[in-house]
């Protein structure tokens, strides 16, 4: 079923974004700098006019205004990227499809790439059924709203929260394993693997590691998710992990407690074997604990099964 994305809440927008319109009261130039104070102005004034056109030829002039300073072109050219994702906000709260949206949205990125651009991406791939790509926005929001330079107002932990579970689901449904994105200044591990997102706690984590049909043998994708935690764990050691596993709610209920038993244990026996030396806990819950999804209706029957079968990283 193809839905269209809940309209982000105006308090999730930047303080550029808030009730009172766009306002770039916090971001003015220097008086001196009367060609950006004019561009600014100009900015400020197609967006709240929903003047799209006008807007994206303001914001050409951003990374070439000799009169702007570079830390002042990256909050103006956030502020034109924003005006673009407010005018869709109005457009799918009247009722357009988003499908209808992918070319502004693909202009606001080109200006400045914001978490709410990306997640409505997601949203836009997720309703195709393209999870590789839906998983690939949702992590890229995930890591904008962590960053304060990029996202200095955060949005609800609500809004996190939902971001962070439709990665997850579309990780786990997609047909290639898809790896957590790698900070390329820190070399440290970001989207799905974040143990937090500004102030929100990361306490459970689907993984994406699949097994054969009633079976403890990882699949293809499997085995790359299960190397991946393995590589993720020993970069990171931390001192003790819990596994459990998951079914779907076919089959007796003794037999799903069995193997999702199973399965936890055949991924922690994989982890020790690569080199783990962390305490590891295995719990299995069978078909007793299905995954708590951002929106079911989006997913099939067979779609919510394979969400169901997996394997949960908990983090006490």
């Amino acid at each position: 079923m193809v839905t269209s994305p809940k309209p982000f809440a105006i308090s999730a927008y930047p303080r550029q974004l808030s009730a009172g319109g766009l306002c770039l009261a916090l971001l003015a130039p220097h008086p001196a700098w009367s060609d950006c104070t004019t561009l600014a102005q100009d900015i400020q004034n197609a967006a709240r006019a929903g003047d799209l056109p006008a807007l994206a030829g303001h914001a050409t002039l951003i990374p070439t205004e000799p009169s702007c300073p570079d830390d002042y072109r990256a909050k103006l050219a956030r502020v034109a990227a924003l005006g673009f994702i407010r005018e869709i906000q109005q457009r799918l709260t009247a009722g357009a499809p988003l499908t209808a949206q992918e070319d502004l949205l693909r202009q606001s990125v080109g200006i400045a790439n914001t978490w709410q651009a990306q997640a409505l991406l997601g949203d836009l791939e997720l309703d195709r059924k393209q999870y590789e790509a839906a998983t690939l926005a949702f992590q890229e929001a995930l890591n904008l709203i962590n960053d304060p330079v990029a996202t200095p107002k955060a949005p609800p932990e609500a809004e996190i929260q939902s971001i962070f579970r439709k990665a997850s689901e579309c990780r786990l449904l997609a047909e290639r394993y898809v790896a957590v994105p790698v900070n390329h200044r820190s070399g440290t591990a970001e989207g799905l693997a974040l143990t937090s997102v500004r102030g929100w706690t990361v306490q459970r984590v689907p993984l994406p590691v699949t097994f054969e049909s009633g079976s403890t043998a990882f699949t293809a994708k499997g085995e790359q998710a299960a190397s991946d935690l393995a590589d993720y764990l020993l970069k990171q050691n931390p001192a003790d992990i819990t596994l459990v596993g998951h079914t779907d709610d076919r089959g007796s209920d003794q037999d799903n407690l069995a193997l999702s038993r199973r399965r936890a244990e055949a991924l922690a026996t994989y982890l020790r074997e690569q080199g783990y030396e962390g305490r590891i806990r295995t719990e299995g819950a069978g078909e007793s604990q299905p995954i708590e999804l951002d929106d079911p209706d989006r997913y099939t029957e067979e779609e919510i099964w394979a969400l169901n079968r997996r394997v949960e990283l908990v983090r006490r």
